[in-house]
């Protein structure tokens, strides 16, 4: 009897999981339940859209960590009411589709076809745990890992025809992302260096050094994403010389295009904001 009662609890959980999870078919409607609540485009100015990808589940850190770029990006930039969530959670499987190739697919052609390709921007912020292969970690209790890369993100973009991004990537040896996604209509900042990690990827964390370095402390009001960004790697390595670690040398790389059409944004005037001031 007693065997039997576990059988049948183990059966229960399973089938709770598994609708929690859902199929590709539940993940595409939280994506696009997501976008159907994107304003009607307006006027001729350019827009930015955020996308977040939290990728290691087991941990908090990440899933938390994009919850506050989503924040502060869309205070910057005036992407809030434009914004994806992709969250591998353990605490919370069934708020926010998962993060994972597939959706990640999806939710880029998905907002490549709402934005004006030619004039809008994607924001796209993606934090979890990096290897040296060029890939960062994509699990969640459930879910089969499988690594997503520096070139696949790539193709993915490419695929998604969206012209105009900033890309940031906050992982362990991040720097490998920089070549396959630099162009001149491309910003692409990591949390280090290819042969470096990068520091704060705990459990017990709400947000790695990066996380806390650039979302939480450098960007918030700042009028240029180049100063915030700079700021931040002088933040960080403040703080690993205290703390006696090797440096993890954040990477960037400011396509010529990109960076002039943002500029340009950062000097209009958005909601909290004042042009050219921070509060």
């Amino acid at each position: 009897m007693h065997r039997l009662f576990a059988g049948l609890l183990s059966l229960l959980l399973f089938a709770g999981f598994a609708c929690a999870q859902g199929g590709a078919q539940t993940q595409r409607d939280l994506i696009d339940a997501q976008i159907a609540r994107f304003p009607a485009e307006t006027g001729s100015e350019a827009h930015v859209y955020f996308l977040g990808f939290a990728g290691y589940g087991e941990e908090r850190v990440f899933a938390e960590e994009i919850k506050l770029a989503a924040k502060v990006v869309g205070e910057n930039y005036g992407s809030a009411p434009r914004s994806v969530l992709l969250l591998n959670d353990r605490r919370d499987l069934s708020t926010y589709p998962f993060a994972s190739e597939s959706s990640l697919g999806y939710a880029l052609n998905s907002i490549g076809r709402v934005m004006n390709r030619d004039e809008d921007i994607l924001f796209l912020a993606l934090s979890s745990h990096g290897s040296r292969g060029a890939t960062i970690e994509v699990s969640n209790e459930g879910m089969e890992p499988q690594p997503l890369g520096a070139v696949t993100l790539a193709d993915l973009l490419a695929e998604s025809g969206i012209r105009w991004k900033v890309i940031v990537v906050s992982a362990c040896f991040s720097g490998a992302f920089v070549q396959p996604l630099a162009d001149n209509h491309t910003i692409v900042l990591t949390a280090a260096s290819k042969s470096r990690t990068s520091f704060g990827c705990s459990d017990t964390r709400y947000l790695t050094y990066f996380g806390e370095a650039f979302y939480r402390d450098s960007l918030p009001g700042a009028t240029q994403l180049r100063t915030a960004f700079e700021t931040a790697k002088k933040e960080i390595r403040r703080r690993e010389k205290e703390e006696g670690v090797r440096a993890s040398q954040p990477q960037s790389y400011f396509g010529p295009l990109m960076e002039e059409k943002l500029r340009a944004i950062e000097q209009r005037a958005v909601p909290g904001r004042e042009t050219g001031k921070t509060q």
